[in-house]
């Protein structure tokens, strides 16, 4: 049998029991629960429990990421909601990038969510589609991850396999038809620059979506990473106080 890959140190999956509210964190393309773990100890520390997991392929090697497509990673989300909503009266879902896409497909999928929160999600990527149609190439090398703050690391590859782009791709065009269709209270944050996923992106996520309780935000110090950029504070504390409230209007409407 083949030895399983080595996991990154820092890259592994997250966990942080508390209360009977329960926040499943979903990371990136590329990169980890490393990259979201600030938001995941603010939202620990305001009572939830937060799950973070590490998805197939991602914190070990860009050669063991060709193994898998977005199908392994839905199912990765999708267990993972499964497990914490047998233990817990209500889940979020929170997703950055290509984590919104899979926070989306899953609300989508599973309409009992408590809520959905999405840091740059990604329906349309532009850049990913011209790069994939100008390359024979088997692997593409990667820029620096987009992170306004020059300090801040996030632990990713220096080459992604041309198929997982292709799978991410396929995932984004099948979500953006799964928009519409949820209807949970939701809250849509945005970097103002972006040079990853067009800020238009959420924009039109916010539009479509037919929950009959959302909120939107500008964030105007990060850039397409930004659960480790500038706003990372101001993020997590917006995200906190909005799971707060709905959780709060969902008890009062519960006793009325």
């Amino acid at each position: 049998m083949p030895q399983a890959p080595r996991v990154l140190p820092g890259a592994e999956s997250l966990y942080f029991p508390g209360g009977e509210t329960a926040v499943l964190v979903c990371h990136g393309f590329l990169g980890t629960p490393q990259s979201v773990q600030y938001v995941c100890r603010q939202l620990a520390q305001n009572g939830f429990t937060v799950y973070a997991p590490r998805l197939q392929g991602h914190g070990t090697s860009y050669q063991d990421l060709r193994r898998f497509t977005h199908q392994d990673w839905i199912r990765d989300i999708h267990t993972a909601y499964r497990s914490l909503h047998a233990e817990h009266s209500r889940v979020f879902i929170a997703g950055q990038s290509m984590g919104g896409t899979l926070a989306l497909h899953t609300a989508a999928f599973f309409q009992d969510a408590a809520g959905i929160a999405l840091i740059n999600p990604a329906i349309d990527v532009p850049e990913m589609e011209r790069a994939v149609k100008q390359t024979s190439s088997a692997f593409i090398k990667e820029e620096r991850p987009d992170i306004r703050t020059p300090q801040e690391e996030e632990i990713t590859y220096s080459h992604v396999p041309t198929a997982s782009v292709h799978s991410l791709l396929e995932l984004t065009a099948a979500v953006r038809t799964q928009v519409p269709s949820i209807s949970c209270p939701a809250f849509v944050a945005a970097s103002r620059i972006d040079h990853v996923v067009p800020p238009a992106n959420a924009v039109a996520i916010h539009e479509n979506l037919s929950s009959s309780s959302k909120s939107f935000e500008w964030l105007e110090h990060s850039y397409h990473v930004a659960t480790l950029d500038a706003d990372r504070d101001f993020l997590a504390g917006r995200l906190s106080s909005w799971v707060s409230s709905v959780v709060a209007a969902d008890s009062h409407n519960y006793i009325m």
